[in-house]
Formats: structure tokens, C-alpha cells, sequence
């Protein structure tokens, strides 16, 4: 009779375990996929909208302006009746140089030189190299489009010069 009972014990001890062992496989389970879920959840909530800032795409889709090109303009000082005439030609390429002259009589060039342009957004800044180891003249300009330039001389504020585009 003891080998009955210990027969029977067995038995229910068995499908105990296999309960116990269920039921520890599901909740670990149940666990594992909670805090999966709740890592996932971080990277499955939808990122809060914005507001719009319209001059941020504007100032992403208009192009930076282009000096680029052949000018024609004049020289002057402010307050005063003479005017010089100017040509320049900034060539296409990365460094944006280019060529400058002074045109007197008969349309015939007096002075003349190389041209080194730094552009940034609406600001230009040109170099006028002169010949014979002259100082450079140096203009701050302004371009609020592509076809006019309205500068003055870095070291003489009352020299003006007027460019535009032809």
C-alpha cells in the first residue's frame, strides 16, 4: 500500500511541477515582452509637431545671390559732380575673381586690375588689385539681387560705387 500511495504522490507531484513550470515559463514570458514593449514603446510614440518657421525654408530654397557676371557702373565721390566709369567681369568658379577697369575718353581703359569677390547672402565684399604693387581698394557692397551692387570704399566711406549687371 505505501507503493500506492507513493505511486500516486508521483503522480500528482508531476503534473504540479509541470503546472508550476507553465505557469513560471509564462510569466517570465509575460515580463520579457513587458518591458520589450515598453523599450519599444520610447521609439513608437509620435514626435511632437513644430511650428512651421516660413523665413527658415525661404532662406533654404533661394539660392545665395550670384556676382557672377559682367558690371557696369560708376565710381564717385559723394557730394561730388565727377564720375568714373567702371567695368568688371567676376568669371565663373570657386575663387570668383575676375578683371576691374577705369574708363576714360574714347571708351579707353586708364586703370585696370585683377578683382577678388567674397559673397555671403546679401553682402559682398570686392578687392580692386591695382598694378605696380599699389594698395588694393577694398568695397563693402550690398546686393539685394543679382543685378545691382551698391558699395563704398572700406577706408574712404564718401567713395561710392554703383555696379549693375548687364
Amino acid at each position: 500500500m505505501d507503493n500506492n500511495i507513493q505511486n500516486q504522490s508521483l503522480s500528482v507531484v508531476r503534473p504540479l511541477t509541470s503546472i508550476v513550470l507553465a505557469t513560471w515559463m509564462a510569466v517570465s514570458f509575460s515580463s520579457a515582452m513587458a518591458i520589450l514593449g515598453n523599450t519599444s514603446q520610447v521609439f513608437a510614440n509620435p514626435l511632437k509637431s513644430q511650428q512651421v518657421n516660413h523665413l527658415q525654408i525661404n532662406e533654404v530654397i533661394t539660392s545665395p545671390s550670384s556676382i557672377v557676371g559682367n558690371w557696369k557702373g560708376n565710381l564717385y565721390s559723394q557730394g561730388d559732380d565727377a564720375l568714373t566709369s567702371v567695368e568688371m567681369v567676376i568669371k565663373q568658379g570657386a575663387n570668383q575673381q575676375g578683371t576691374w577697369k577705369f574708363i576714360g575718353e574714347n571708351n579707353t581703359p586708364f586703370e585696370s586690375g585683377a578683382v577678388v569677390a567674397s559673397v555671403g547672402a546679401n553682402n559682398v565684399t570686392l578687392e580692386f588689385k591695382q598694378k605696380n604693387k599699389k594698395p588694393s581698394w577694398f568695397f563693402k557692397c550690398k546686393l539685394p539681387n543679382n543685378t545691382n551692387l551698391s558699395c563704398e570704399r572700406v577706408s574712404n566711406k564718401l567713395t561710392k560705387l554703383t555696379l549693375k549687371k548687364i
